[in-house]
């Protein structure tokens, strides 16, 4: 009779992939859910992120008067977009607040109504004021959004780079990092290629 054969045991590392797979996909599952529709000229990485929130009282204003209420700058500053961190700053002179009405075209976008606060960002040849935060008032608050690349980009970029494509005008726009980019992965293949052909005991 021939020796009876026994199922074999699910190794420890097939196991642990097995686990890895169903965490996987659930995250995928998770992060698709969150996607905006195609297309959507408000989602977040089309047109800017919410910050934070802050008690309208007093501040409106302000807000008017064409002065960043102090809270707000700190908070931002707070959030790490400051001068530590090669953000434009928000020091008197240095910025322009500007009110936008609702369904008014501004920033490439249709407005929501609110204030933009536009910033110098110091450029040599295209000093201009960008729009860098939208400030909207609901429900007593004002809540904080920064505008996203696309945004800050797409109303200069065209006439900096006569280029109407966002992702080609970026990199037209920064051509100098995306060309240091391209030299550091080179050089890096160099170098894999080097120690993969080097002799053995040599370098």
């Amino acid at each position: 009779m021939g020796e009876e054969m026994k199922p074999s045991a699910m190794k420890p590392l097939t196991i642990s992939g097995f686990i890895t797979a169903i965490l996987l996909i659930a995250l995928s599952i998770y992060v698709v859910e969150d996607l905006p529709a195609f297309g959507d000229e408000n989602s977040p990485v089309n047109k800017y992120v919410k910050l934070f929130n802050v008690d309208a009282d007093g501040l409106v204003e302000s807000l008017n008067a064409g002065i960043l209420p102090l809270q707000i700058k700190i908070k931002i500053e707070d959030m790490g977009f400051n001068k530590e961190e090669n953000y434009p700053t928000l020091e008197e002179g240095n910025y322009r607040i500007e009110w936008s009405e609702k369904g008014s075209f501004e920033g490439g976008r249709l407005s929501e109504g609110g204030w933009d606060v536009l910033i110098n960002e110091g450029e040599i040849f295209y000093n201009e004021l960008i729009r860098y935060y939208f400030i909207k008032e609901e429900n007593r608050n004002l809540t904080v959004y920064r505008y996203n690349f696309p945004v800050r980009i797409n109303e200069l970029t065209e006439e900096e780079t006569a280029t109407i494509n966002i992702v080609t005008a970026g990199l037209a726009d920064y051509r100098g990092y995306d060309t240091m980019g391209e030299e550091t992965v080179i050089l890096t293949g160099a170098i894999g290629v080097i120690l993969l052909l080097r002799r053995r005991g040599r370098l």
